[in-house]
């Protein structure tokens, strides 16, 4: 399976049957399924995880805002038959959509206007890159969608994103740096588990879906397009592979880039030396556009780091690197100098071979739970914690430490101190040095541009 498929988002999420009638949801369904059999795509991995996706996502509400006859929806169930086979219309699959189409006639009618109509949709999805958005734009401008031309411009969305180019980013860290946490402020969602103890040899792949629609996929042997906290933090015995896929949409500046983090396993768990053959494997492959050293600012210096990093300068050529301090509310702004603290692993990783290295202090779990505030989802015990680190960064100010080591990266101010956690903490500015880095900014050195 192609998984860069899993950076599509779900546009039922949008659908209007949602909130129709529960006998009308049931033929819905039934009728998606049949349209899938008919043309024989339902024994594919993928689309069977769609078709279980859309099954739970139907019923998931059971409020009713408005009643429909199922024609109402016929362009809906086309444009969603379109959505599970990813989008991947194929002149060799004529013969499958002429069983669709004679399916779909058969159920809504076929009078010539309506033929035409439906041929033009499902031929406006062939073809490759440019093309296929241009055919589809036109198609959402007809007024025979009806209501759902606003359905379509979901679908739009999602071409638009698989046409940008996808960057690579690799994360790598000793044990204990704060890795998976960082990955989680990242994409603002808890797709890692944090914990000091590194418990799998996988590689986890997380991608960035084109928009928000509450919904996180994992590929994990199974393909579960709905995955919750169990799938997402705990491996599949069954799977053989060295890797495993997350699909989910990033909270924040980055979730306007079609963006592929790599998570390796730790590379200095001495229980498992699968760790380190997997990274290698991976470092080597180089399949990345920016690799990103986390460091853990309360252990600066171990001999784990000395090796790793060695190892690290030796095997990544030119990939510029992003050197991460987290864990920098961990210092006490009263009795330490943090900036000091700052210069002088600059100069170690200099010494290491790093030319002009990029050295950004950051704390991932303020950052993480800021981001968790704003979409409304934090408990009792992470809103006392959430407050505490508002106090910690307004001591430490990070602002002014940003603005004289990256003075052309500028982060407007929030209009309230839970908001303006995101710059506190360093967060907001490590998510616009890693767009600059990835779009051509200066590759080494502080002079971002």
């Amino acid at each position: 399976m192609n998984t860069a498929i899993l950076s599509v988002a779900q546009i039922v999420i949008s659908n209007p049957i949602i909130y129709d009638e529960a006998e009308t949801k049931k033929e819905y369904y039934n009728r998606l399924n049949s349209y899938i059999r008919a043309g024989q795509w339902n024994r594919r991995k993928y689309e069977k995880s769609e078709l279980s996706a859309y099954q739970k996502i139907l019923v998931s509400s059971e409020m009713v805002k408005g009643v429909h006859d199922i024609s109402y929806y016929r362009y809906y169930i086309l444009l969603d038959v379109i959505h599970i086979l990813g989008y991947e219309v194929k002149l060799t699959d004529n013969d499958k959509f002429e069983s669709l189409k004679e399916k779909y006639f058969s159920d809504f009618g076929s009078k010539d206007a309506e033929r035409q109509f439906v041929n033009k949709l499902l031929a406006a999805f062939t073809g490759n890159g440019e093309e296929k958005y241009r055919k589809v734009k036109a198609i959402a401008k007809s007024k025979a969608l009806g209501d759902a031309e606003q359905y379509i411009r979901l679908v739009l969305k999602n071409l638009m994103f698989m046409e940008k180019k996808p960057s690579g980013i690799m994360i790598t860290a000793t044990m204990s740096a704060g890795k998976s946490t960082f990955i989680n402020a990242l994409t603002g969602k808890y797709v890692c588990l944090s914990q000091n103890m590194a418990c799998t040899s996988k590689i986890h792949h997380i991608v960035n879906k084109a928009f928000e629609d509450g919904y996180s996929y994992e590929y994990d042997h199974d393909l579960i397009m709905t995955a919750g906290r169990e799938e997402l933090l705990n491996d599949n015995t069954e799977n053989n592979s060295d890797k495993i896929v997350v699909g989910t949409h990033f909270v924040g500046p980055l979730g306007a880039q079609r963006i592929i983090i790599s998570d390796s396993p730790g590379v200095n768990y001495s229980g498992d030396k699968e760790h380190e053959i997997i990274t290698d494997k991976l470092m080597k492959g180089r399949n990345y556009h920016l690799l990103i050293y986390i460091m853990n600012a309360t252990q600066l210096g171990t001999n784990d780091e000395d090796v790793h990093l060695g190892y690290v300068k030796k095997t990544i050529g030119r990939t510029p690197v992003l050197f991460i301090m987290n864990k920098i509310d961990a210092f006490n702004v009263e009795e330490e100098d943090f900036e000091a603290a700052i210069q002088r692993q600059t100069d170690y990783l200099k010494k290491k071979g790093f030319k002009n290295p990029i050295v950004c202090p950051v704390s991932a779990r303020a950052g993480y739970l800021g981001k968790r505030y704003e979409m409304g989802n934090l408990s009792r015990a992470e809103q006392r914690e959430f407050y505490n680190y508002i106090d910690k960064f307004a001591q430490m100010n990070l602002p002014v430490y940003y603005g004289k080591m990256f003075r052309k990266i500028k982060i407007a101010n929030a209009d309230s101190e839970e908001l303006q956690l995101q710059k506190m903490c360093g967060l907001a500015y490590v998510e616009k040095i890693i767009i600059k880095l990835m779009t051509g900014g200066q590759q080494s050195g502080t002079g971002l541009c």
